[in-house]
């Protein structure tokens, strides 16, 4: 494709600059910049240093910077935004993403559901009650706004993720409650050939709905020293998973530094951002490292098991078939993995490469500042 035929971007008019024979380079460096998670508006000066550089030195791109996937893959990384950084890990990062990613996980669960059942139990039959085509989608919605409330929680909203997660269990149970009393929702619902339509029309909605843009760091240019500090050790223990006890002494020094400087300053104008002082704190403790890789792998155990449990249940209660037999081979094959991933040395190696990952974030954000 010609650069003419180009989509206008941030970065077009860079591109203009480069010579016929160099130009294609470029292009896939700012691709890979995109794929990245690079900001836009940094993608152009990055080039517009590559292309002088180049010219100084009479050499090609590829000769001076090497294969243009791998430079725009490494140099992208170093240019994406603070909020991109510190949110890279999130399953969602605003509103209209997470409610985008319910409709998306929704559609594919119903859409590989109604297949499934299609093949296993028959294209005419009604495989759910009402009661259950109810319940699957509230629920579903629920475990989304506890997702967000996880997401408000490495924010430092410490408090309103714990609201939020204590009503969505109230609303679980309440719900299930409510759905079991009814005897006139136990009744067939739609035959399982409706469901994998549905949940591909879903899929698709999920797709074609607009992803929440990046948000701003936090305004806390005006706040006092207790707030900025406050929010500061929220941080750590929300997004780091610091230990009250870790994030009160890794703010022990600055704290001390702040009472002795008195108030010609805020905390804000001697450290900077909150939520950027907080990622250069994150690397030196080794334990909240720990922590975070027991917890994913504790979640997907849970998975896992739960699956195991309901496949030794139709071992138990339904006659084996080969379409059994073949979700068995399948789970014990996870299940083999994930009992693999539990083993110290994998462990380690996990904990080991979070801490270089947290390291190389703090690196990048330490340049960052004065961008947002």
């Amino acid at each position: 494709m010609s650069h003419e035929t180009h989509k206008k971007t941030a970065w077009s008019d860079e591109l203009d600059l480069w010579t016929p024979q160099e130009r294609e380079w470029a292009e896939l460096a700012a691709a890979s910049m995109v794929f990245a998670d690079a900001s836009a508006d940094a993608i152009g000066p990055a080039l517009a240093e590559v292309r002088k550089s180049v010219a100084g030195s009479g050499q090609t791109p590829t000769e001076l910077f090497g294969e243009p996937v791998l430079f725009g893959r490494t140099q992208g990384k170093t240019l994406r935004a603070p909020v991109t950084v510190l949110e890279s890990g999130l399953p969602f990062p605003g509103v209209s993403s997470t409610i985008a990613g319910m409709l998306m996980g929704l559609g594919f669960l119903i859409f590989v559901l109604g297949i499934w059942l299609g093949f296993d139990e028959g294209w005419t039959m009604a495989s759910f009650t009402v009661s259950v085509m109810i319940l699957f989608p509230a629920v579903f919605v629920l475990v989304g706004i506890g997702l967000w409330g996880w997401v408000l929680r490495t924010r430092g909203r410490l408090r309103t993720a714990i609201v939020i997660w204590a009503s969505t269990v109230l609303a679980t149970g309440g719900l299930i409650a409510i759905v079991a009393s009814q005897d006139a929702w136990n009744v067939p619902g739609p035959p399982n050939w409706v469901m994998a339509p549905v949940g591909a029309g879903l899929l698709i909605l999920g797709l074609l709905s607009p992803h929440s843009k990046d948000r701003a760091l936090e305004d806390d240019a005006q706040w006092d020293d207790e707030r900025w500090f406050t929010h500061a050790q929220d941080l750590l223990r929300g997004r780091y998973l610091f230990s009250k006890a870790q994030a009160v002494a890794a703010l022990r020094e600055p704290r001390e530094h702040r009472r002795l400087a008195g108030t010609h300053h805020t905390a804000a104008q001697e450290f900077g951002n909150v939520e950027l002082f907080a990622a250069q704190l994150a690397p030196g403790v080794r334990t909240p490292l720990l922590r975070g890789v027991v917890l994913r792998r504790a979640g997907f155990s849970l998975v896992i098991l739960c699956f195991g449990i309901s496949i030794v249940s139709e071992f138990i209660n339904e006659p084996v078939g080969a379409w059994l037999i073949t979700r068995a081979v399948i789970w014990t094959l996870l299940a083999v993995g994930i009992i693999a991933s539990w083993l110290p040395r994998r462990m380690r190696e996990d904990i080991k490469e979070a801490g270089d990952l947290r390291k190389a974030d703090a690196h990048t954000l330490s340049g960052d500042e004065s961008r947002d």
